[in-house]
């Protein structure tokens, strides 16, 4: 399974097409104009659903991380949604790759809606692209049947000394309990002057499968 998707001049550009499908004729838009006018209308939440494409997410944070405006929040409801969330960023990652400078991070946290359900704001950040090592990060793993409140009491804890950490989740499931994790693990250390940020990618397991590494970094507030 190919790990880095294609890079194309989506970024660019996108084509709207309309409901019925009718049309001869498909116009372009550019993407910048479309975020720029929904962020000056003060919309910069994007919803991702069970369905939503990681590969057009991912264009729109990109193409936003290299704008000069602040990156999109997602907000997600259940596992799926989740999941596809995060493959979003790890894939804007990959774009970004082409830039020196521009890398992302993602901080979760919960969110209560007004039908009553629980969801997850996974707001991002534009960083200083940089050199991140992970010979020295303590390695976790999330499963399916992983408890978020243990994983994320040892996220915290490995937080309150500084160090690094990579959590690797294979599959909706696991990879949604690992950022229900990282949520708690945020509000468990917000009043001792330090957060957590993460930066998610795809790796490639020993079994040939793919799975998503979240590299988990501590910064001073």
């Amino acid at each position: 399974m190919a790990l880095e998707p294609s890079l194309d001049n989506g970024i660019e550009n996108m084509s709207l097409e309309p409901a019925n499908g009718t049309a001869s004729k498909v116009l372009p838009t550019h993407m910048s104009k479309t975020f720029h006018e929904r962020i000056a209308r003060g919309n910069n939440l994007t919803k991702m659903g069970n369905n939503s494409s990681p590969r057009d997410t991912a264009m729109l944070i990109a193409a936003q991380a290299r704008s000069c405006v602040d990156c999109p929040t997602l907000q997600a409801v259940g596992p799926q949604a989740t999941n596809q969330a995060v493959k979003s960023i790890a894939i804007a990652r990959t774009f970004l790759k082409q830039s020196e400078s521009i890398d992302i991070c993602m901080q979760p946290t919960f969110v209560h809606l007004d039908d009553g359900h629980t969801g997850l704001l996974l707001a991002l950040r534009k960083k200083a692209r940089r050199a991140t090592g992970e010979g020295e990060a303590q390695q976790l793993k999330a499963a399916s049947s992983t408890d978020a409140k243990v994983l994320a009491g040892a996220i915290s804890s490995f937080a309150r000394e500084g160090r690094r950490m990579v959590v690797t989740a294979i599959g909706a499931s696991a990879a949604n309990q690992a950022v229900k994790a990282i949520a708690i693990a945020r509000k468990n250390i917000e009043e001792e002057a330090i957060d957590i940020t993460c930066k998610p990618e795809f790796t490639e397991i020993d079994d040939g499968k793919t799975a998503l590494r979240m590299l988990l970094l501590v910064e001073q507030t």
